[in-house]
């Protein structure tokens, strides 16, 4: 759960890079992992939905509202996918998405960052989330981003000494 939070978090910031008009994924992929007792737990979520306006020179008029479907989890175990769907974590039933929508675009150095806030169940925290975006000769943006999260912030399971808190999401995103 820790890392679907993550990889979400991270297809939200690779919506950000649409130049001052409202542009949507064309492609992209969020991965997560997390730490157990076994080793690592990889996993993927869906590409994000929603609205990216996203203009490098004039980072006021940029704005980011994004959703990731919860049931996309996916690590390549049917029952560690069921449970994590369960409400146990997830419970993707009740809580069918994960929202991003920021309150301020700002550069940092040489890459940007989204601040706004991430409701996963019906928590919502303010995060800070870091990412790169290249502009493609097609007018595209490519944009990245890793950051970390706490699944137990936005209540994703319990805490377990087999299994690690905090998530590690890598989000990839074109939009146009």
């Amino acid at each position: 759960m820790k890392s679907t939070i993550f990889v979400f978090v991270f297809t939200l910031l690779a919506y950000l890079q649409a130049p001052a008009q409202t542009s949507k994924v064309t492609s992209g992929s969020t991965d997560f992992s997390v730490k157990f007792i076994l080793g690592t737990c990889n996993g993927t979520f869906d590409a994000p939905k929603g609205t990216a306006n996203f203009d490098p020179t004039n980072l006021n008029a940029s704005a980011f509202n994004l959703t990731v479907a919860t049931n996309s989890f996916k690590t390549n175990s049917n029952g560690r996918d069921k449970d994590m769907k369960s409400d146990n974590y997830f419970d993707v039933t009740k809580y069918p998405e994960i929202r991003f929508k920021s309150s301020k675009i700002e550069k940092k150095g040489d890459k940007y960052q989204a601040i706004g806030s991430l409701t996963i169940k019906d928590v919502s925290k303010p995060v800070t989330l870091p990412f790169e975006a290249k502009k493609n000769a097609d007018g595209s943006y490519s944009l990245n981003s890793t950051f970390e999260i706490n699944r137990l912030d936005y209540k994703v399971g319990e805490s377990n000494w087999k299994l690690k808190d905090v998530v590690t999401v890598t989000m990839k995103a074109v939009i146009k």
